[in-house]
């Protein structure tokens, strides 16, 4: 019979996609997961085991950390248990993905450019609005990576996080604008409108003209954080573009 945690961690998926949408069926599941529709049902009612393959592409589709995603392998047909030295290489890359796929990370990294923050969780969690638990892994993590230091009882950045983005996984990137989607709904609801920007525009547009268009963005991006950044920082901020198209295209091969 399948271990708990495969189970576990697909019903809790399936939990919160038909939380989100009632109408969210275990067919549509299995699609979007890319297996069969019977092997998720057997597996979700603990009668079979999947095979490497297909956990593999639940790993990749559901963006798993890389600790969450040998947890999962582990688990399938003849799988073994990692080496010493596969566990060491498997916490080196869930740090990075961590740093990057959560959003409270790179918030804390900025908490060192206000004047008077504080090298404690408890602040931290306050400030945030996140638990203590999760400040203090974060804090930890932060400071095994050689990224923050504490001195004097504050935090101090000593080092960009990563040099390349060829140092990220793509599924940390989904992951993390995942939750930043996720935190500009909360702040739709809860900001108060004198201290968020939101807005929106629908256009027709010349598929040609794109790759210039986000480089429009990527520049306003910088000139609107050089603006904000100026002065005396008290609170962190988060910028977020959406570009995406709501016609179907069929690209050619």
């Amino acid at each position: 019979m399948e271990t708990s945690y495969c189970k576990e961690i697909l019903s809790k998926e399936f939990d919160r996609r038909r939380y989100r949408n009632p109408m969210y069926s275990l067919r549509a599941f299995s699609r979007d997961l890319g297996i069969g529709c019977t092997s998720l049902s057997d597996l979700l009612a603990s009668k079979r085991k999947l095979s490497r393959k297909n956990l593999q592409k639940i790993a990749k589709k559901l963006a798993l950390s890389p600790k969450e995603e040998s947890a999962l392998l582990f688990e399938g047909k003849g799988s073994k248990k990692p080496t010493s030295a596969e566990i060491e290489t498997i916490q080196l890359a869930e740090d990075t993905f961590r740093l990057i796929s959560e959003w409270h990370y790179m918030a804390i990294l900025n908490l060192t450019k206000i004047k008077h923050n504080k090298a404690d969780p408890k602040w931290i969690a306050n400030r945030l609005g996140i638990v203590e638990s999760d400040a203090q892994s974060a804090l930890e993590r932060l400071q095994r990576m050689k990224v923050i230091e504490i001195q004097d009882h504050r935090l101090v950045r000593t080092s960009l996080p990563l040099s390349t983005t060829r140092d990220i996984p793509s599924s940390a990137i989904k992951k993390y604008h995942h939750e930043t989607l996720d935190l500009a709904h909360d702040a739709l609801e809860k900001i108060d409108i004198k201290l968020r920007e939101f807005s929106t525009i629908t256009m027709a547009i010349d598929l040609n003209q794109l790759e210039k268009a986000k480089n429009v963005l990527m520049s306003t991006k910088r000139k609107i954080a050089e603006l904000l950044e100026t002065g005396n920082p008290t609170e962190i901020y988060t910028l977020s573009f959406q570009l995406f198209p709501l016609t179907k295209i069929n690209v050619e091969k």
